[in-house]
């Protein structure tokens, strides 16, 4: 019965529209798949044949400052992206006190239905060819979905996939996964931990105490990557439903020119647990955040805010055994940390909040 009032819920509230998040629905395939593609740094990718399942206002273009960690990209979801005050509908860009749940009742996805073991509904795909002149592609990601916390661990799992075939993929292979693991990422996967009946991966999930978008919760950015053959054509599907009902949407966005490909194997997917060497604290934070290290390695700190900006960048040498960071001009929030081995590239990534 819940579900079905917040339905009629989403239809009588007052949309609050923030101004920071600007998206443009009813894109191309041409158009979104293309933005994807990186523009400067490590390139190599060409694509073609791009085609778009999707119902018109569940795909779109958006720009801004948020809390989401990609200011720029492309987003598709299982119900509209941007809200509409006519309709009216609730889209990304409200507040986490609006609700977004509209049901486009397109059809689901067989690949998703496959992955999650239960029936979908309003999938947007996006799909092309892509020929890579390295031996790994990459892109980077965020999903999040109005599911969250209620609905975790429940049969409302919503999900999505990016799914790869060609040479060396005997099958469409989904790299939707949580770091240096075969975990697909969803409701059911990622989430803030409150009910304990399926593993959180809390470490990836941000509950969203922000202003820029509806969404009540979200995951850090993640990276999907895949080894290649150079020369190769692969085909990527991208998609993402509801799951066993049509309402509450989800969305996953994907950050502008962020496809690529390179000859080796990309340092920010090759995770490394540096707890026993490398500990911060406090978390959440006030002014000042202190660092203990004890490995014999040289370790690279990076913090960045959640539009990814870097605020913090400092090198700890294995003889440096603590270390304080002055953080008291930093806005309170959530932040984006990653150590780097310099010696083996190996790193992590993590958040941290500050008060």
């Amino acid at each position: 019965m819940r579900r079905h009032q917040l339905t009629l819920a989403a239809l009588l509230l007052s949309i609050s529209v923030k101004a920071q998040l600007s998206i443009s629905p009813n894109q191309t395939a041409n158009y979104l798949a293309n933005k994807l593609v990186a523009t400067s740094g490590t390139l190599g990718v060409t694509i073609s044949n791009e085609s778009l399942t999707c119902d018109s206002l569940s795909n779109g273009e958006f720009t801004g400052i948020s809390n989401l960690g990609i200011s720029d990209g492309i987003v598709l979801g299982s119900g509209d992206v941007a809200s509409n005050t006519v309709t009216p509908v609730v889209g990304l860009d409200g507040i986490p006190s609006d609700l977004s749940s509209s049901n486009p009742s397109t059809p689901g996805d067989l690949q998703l239905t496959t992955l999650v073991g239960a029936p979908t509904y309003n999938a947007c795909v996006l799909e092309f060819d892509l020929q890579p002149a390295g031996s790994y592609i990459e892109f980077e990601y965020v999903f999040g979905s109005e599911e969250y916390p209620e609905f975790n661990c429940s049969i409302f799992n919503d999900v999505f996939g990016f799914y790869i075939s060609g040479p060396g993929f005997a099958s469409p292979t989904n790299i939707a996964l949580l770091p240096a693991s075969t975990t697909p990422v969803s409701i059911n996967t990622v989430n803030d931990g409150s009910n304990a009946s399926c593993v959180s991966n809390s470490s990836y999930y941000v509950t969203n105490t922000g202003s820029t978008t509806t969404l009540d919760g979200f995951t850090i950015p993640l990276i999907a990557t895949a080894p290649v053959t150079a020369g190769s054509t692969y085909h990527l599907t991208m998609a993402i439903a509801d799951v066993t009902d049509g309402i509450l949407n989800s969305y996953v966005l994907l950050k502008a020119n962020s496809l690529k490909c390179g000859n080796t194997t990309p340092a920010a997917v090759v995770n490394h647990d540096f707890s026993k060497e490398f500990r911060l604290f406090p978390n959440p934070v006030h002014d000042q955040l202190f660092v203990e290290t004890s490995g014999e390695d040289d370790i690279l700190f990076i913090l960045n805010d959640m539009q990814g900006n870097t605020v913090n960048r400092v090198t700890f040498h294995a003889a440096q055994q603590k270390h304080a960071i002055d953080l008291s001009q930093c806005l309170g929030g959530y932040y984006q940390y990653q150590l780097i081995n310099l010696r083996t590239g190996a790193r992590q990534i993590g958040q941290l909040v500050k008060e």
